[in-house]
């Protein structure tokens, strides 16, 4: 049995930003997603243990199988068996669809910006490939990763699949990606997060970007967020860093995209913490909170202010 683990990833600066082609930097955080790949009898086997979803298909059919019929998670796994399959034996000279039964799980919280969807896609691609004693590099992983997410979504952003296919911490300029310094990714590797699943989201991203595009001032916003960026590459601090991260999340509740909840949890990792921020559209979801050593008052506040899950992360290689 092979088993491959997948990071997840959180943007930590420039959000709404690099929609509008300023900088934004993601980072591929330790909650993973695990897959476990070995032959089968005669049919492709597919089990989301978390989800108690199974799905058996024979080999032959499995490239002209149509997606639309299946469970929006079955959607995403399927879509990248077909896809992987299909690209191996195009262009990899993969000779024989060999049956294997393949499990998935996942520490992951679903919908709330961690890219749970990307991070199972990559898990199911870089799982097949290497079954196949096939390697795939980053960039074939990522476009492949990114044509399955778009198929299935109908539009989709680099950035997720990019972070987590690469891992570490990567910069965002117009749809481009590149790393970010090794300092900094040094740096980072000694600071401790806390992921706050604070509400369920109550507005769909496209609303919340189209919002932001209208408002007035948004290209002062943006042009300051993007100063936070150039300092955020040359910090060393985790109490500058923190800092900065209070700055971001001020700034982004100038576009209303930040609701009462995501406030009050943002400004308890001010206060018990580094800092903290939103992170992801807004509209309620998540919040990312730069830990000091005592947690105890930060997770009585959050327990107070009634979140849905806490993940306590480090930056993911």
């Amino acid at each position: 049995m092979n088993t491959i683990k997948t990071p997840s990833k959180i943007i930590l600066f420039g959000e709404h930003a690099v929609v509008d082609g300023y900088p934004a930097i993601s980072m591929a955080l330790d909650l993973k997603t695990t897959g476990e790949i070995e032959e089968n009898f005669d049919t492709i086997s597919i089990d989301l243990v978390d989800l108690n979803e199974i799905f058996e298909i024979t080999p032959e059919l499995i490239k002209n199988l149509e997606i639309s019929n299946f469970s929006p998670a079955l959607k995403y796994v399927i879509c990248a068996v077909k896809s992987v399959i299909f690209y191996l034996s195009e262009f990899k000279n993969l000779k024989e669809i060999k049956p294997f039964k393949l499990k998935l799980y996942s520490e992951i919280p679903l919908s709330c910006g961690l890219g749970s969807s990307a991070s199972v896609v990559v898990t199911v691609i870089r799982s097949i490939s290497n079954f196949y004693g096939i390697e795939l590099d980053n960039d074939e992983t990522i476009n492949l990763a990114y044509s399955v997410e778009k198929e299935v979504q109908g539009r989709a952003s680099v950035t997720d699949t990019a972070t987590i296919s690469l891992g570490g911490m990567i910069e965002i300029i117009n749809g481009k990606y590149k790393p970010m310094p090794k300092d900094l990714e040094e740096f980072i590797k000694t600071c401790k997060f806390l992921v706050v699943n604070v509400e369920e989201r109550t507005r769909k991203t496209a609303e919340l970007v189209h919002d932001v595009s209208k408002h007035p001032e948004k290209e002062q916003i943006f042009e300051e967020i993007g100063k936070i960026i150039q300092n955020v590459r040359q910090v060393t601090d985790k109490a500058e860093l923190g800092k900065l991260m209070n700055e971001n999340h001020e700034l982004l509740k100038k576009f209303g995209i930040s609701t009462e909840k995501l406030d009050l949890v943002a400004k308890a990792g001010q206060k018990y913490a580094y800092g903290g921020k939103l992170t992801g559209a807004g509209g309620g979801g998540s919040a990312i909170i730069l830990l000091k050593e005592d947690r105890e008052e930060l997770l009585k506040e959050l327990k107070k202010i009634g979140v849905i899950g806490i993940y306590e992360c480090k930056m993911a290689n």
